[in-house]
């Protein structure tokens, strides 16, 4: 959940530093569609020439795979000390000769299409999603086969489905943000558990019914944006924090922050709590 409705309260609350105490590195999270019929010879590349030059200019990849949603996409996750190191990181790489005379000209000609998002990760959930696609070796005294062990598959199956809810919950922190500017209770009514709470800068606390009926009020905000998203995934929970900026209705310039909760519930992840300071 990325903001609140202009209709909350402001406070003079600033954001706090202790949370930067769980960061752990900057991660970018880019999503190729690739033309059809050409993703297994794109992992062959990727894995035998660009993976390698990302090696040897010391970019750190935490995870690269096909995707499961469906035949034609694939993801890349690289991780940073800071944004300005993943610029700087990445200029020198895309402008460097071994890239340019290498394989550039043979990945560009398999994508058709590509997004990008940055974001936060905490220690445990960097941890959790690295590895995600790299080949293992069978273990010593296995059959000596081709094919994968099944401790392999089982853990490969976990990388898989911990990325996919990290997308889940990016684009949910994104709906929440048009549904602000847009009173969209009904999508809303989707995301948020029937038990919600939500406590307010004021220090007062409102359930799913009372937010619902404050968010269809008319928006008093706009050029809401959301930056420095940070998501911690723990199982079947995740906590999202992130700071806002905005412009009120007389155009004065506003920050804040927000702390949301979210929770797998028959498949589905839901929010079910969510603290916000303005300012």
């Amino acid at each position: 959940m990325a903001a609140l409705p202009a209709w909350l309260p402001l406070d003079r609350a600033s954001a706090a530093p202790a949370e930067k105490a769980a960061v752990s590195r900057v991660v970018e999270i880019r999503s190729y569609n690739l033309k059809p019929g050409t993703r297994d010879h794109f992992h062959r590349l990727f894995e035998r020439e660009a993976l390698p030059m990302l090696e040897r200019w010391k970019v750190d990849v935490v995870a690269y795979g096909p995707s499961l949603h469906d035949r034609d996409s694939y993801y890349l996750m690289r991780s940073f000390p800071n944004v300005e190191d993943r610029q700087r990181s990445e200029d020198a790489f895309y402008g460097s000769d071994e890239w340019r005379q290498g394989p550039r000209e043979a990945v560009l000609a398999a994508i058709e299409s590509y997004t990008t998002v940055v974001v936060r990760l905490d220690d445990a959930t960097l941890d959790g999603l690295r590895g995600t696609g790299r080949p293992e070796p069978e273990p010593t005294g296995g059959s000596g086969g081709t094919e994968e062990s099944p401790q392999l598959k089982e853990r490969a199956r976990i990388h898989s489905e911990r990325a996919e809810d990290l997308d889940a919950l990016l684009k949910l922190n994104r709906d929440y943000v048009r549904s602000v500017q847009t009173s969209d209770v009904q999508r809303f009514k989707e995301i948020l558990s029937d038990d919600f709470l939500c406590s307010l800068p004021d220090g007062s606390l409102i359930d799913r019914e009372l937010f619902l009926e404050k968010t269809a009020l008319p928006p008093q905000i706009s050029n809401l944006e959301i930056h420095d998203v940070n998501v911690r995934l723990m199982g079947d929970f995740a906590i999202i924090h992130a700071q806002t900026t905005f412009t009120t209705s007389d155009g004065r310039p506003g920050v804040g922050r927000y702390t949301d909760v979210w929770a797998r519930r028959d498949g589905r992840w839901l929010a079910v709590s969510a603290h916000v300071t303005r300012r």
